[in-house]
Formats: structure tokens, sequence, C-alpha cells
């Protein structure tokens, strides 16, 4: 039977199994620093990700904040309630995104630590900075975590626009009155 038409999960945990049973003390180290480099590359590209979108983000806000004062005064309520609405929508959905995307980020840190672990990695040569703990807290390890101060910035951003939109909306009911 040709392994193409069987599922992945199968082929996956037959796979696992067989070179557990079959590794060898060198195969099985080399196969754990091919998956380190794996988590080191994956946690690289995911950070890139993350603080692209991140500049998106503001760049997007910059617009709308432009948009919203373009001649130095407030906007008529109708169009400063659809900007604002937009830079709402925008915030809490990059909040969302940015959630998950820190998720992965965080979960590739967790695995580099467990290879590092399993290689018996000197502390002093070890990525993650759980294993290398001296190094981290000489270098950047002394503020506050950038991963730590974006959720902030989004959500702050998101409760500011919707303060706006709610801002428009109470100044287009009291013309209304």
């Amino acid at each position: 039977m040709c392994n193409k038409f069987l599922p992945i999960k199968y082929i996956w945990e037959k796979d696992i199994m067989a070179d557990e049973a079959g590794y060898q003390d060198g195969q099985k180290t080399e196969w754990l620093h091919k998956q380190l480099q794996n988590a080191i590359n994956l946690r690289s590209a995911q950070d890139q990700v993350t603080w692209n979108i991140f500049g998106v983000f503001w760049a997007a806000n910059a617009i709308l904040l432009v948009v919203l004062f373009q001649n130095g005064e407030f906007p008529p309520n109708a169009i400063g309630m659809v900007i604002a609405g937009v830079g709402a929508s925008l915030s809490w959905v990059w909040h969302l995104i940015q959630g998950r995307a820190i998720g992965h980020v965080k979960r590739h840190k967790n695995l580099m630590q467990k290879l590092e672990e399993d290689l018996k990695i000197p502390r002093e040569y070890a990525v993650s900075a759980r294993i290398n703990i001296d190094n981290y807290e000489k270098t950047p390890g002394k503020g506050i975590a950038a991963r730590k101060i974006m959720p902030c910035c989004s959500f702050g951003v998101a409760i500011l626009w919707t303060l706006a939109f709610l801002f428009f909306l109470i100044k287009l009911i009291w013309s209304c009155i």
C-alpha cells in the first residue's frame, strides 16, 4: 500500500514511532538540532509578521487621524462617525489578530526551550532566554517586553476610536434635539 493514500496523521504517527524505535543516538541528536533550527526560523518569521502588521496598524491609524482633522477642525458628525468607526473596527480586529500572532511567537519560544533542554545545550550557548537567563538579564531583559506593550497599544487605540465614535454620535443626536 502506498503511503500517499494514508491519512497524514497516520503517516506522521507511524514515522514518529518508527523513528523513535530506530534512532541511534547521533540520528536523534541530528534530528533535534534540525528541529531547533526550524523553531528558531519559525519564531523569527513570526516576529517579522507581528512587527510588519504592527507598523501597518500605526500607518493606517495615522491616515485616519489625518482624514479626521484634515481642515484643522472636526468634520461633520456623520463623517466623524464613519472615520471613527473604521478606526475602531481596524483596532479591534488588529487586537484579535495580534493576540494570535504573539501566541505563535510564544509557542515557538517554548518549543526552542524544550529542544535545547533535550539537546542538553549548555546554558551560556542557549538561544532561549529562559535557559540563558544570565545573558538575557544583562542585555534586553531590563525593560518591558514589546510583546506586552503591543496588545496594550492596540487595545488603547481601539478604546480611543470607540470613544471618538461615541463623541460624534452624541454630537449628532444633540444637534437633532
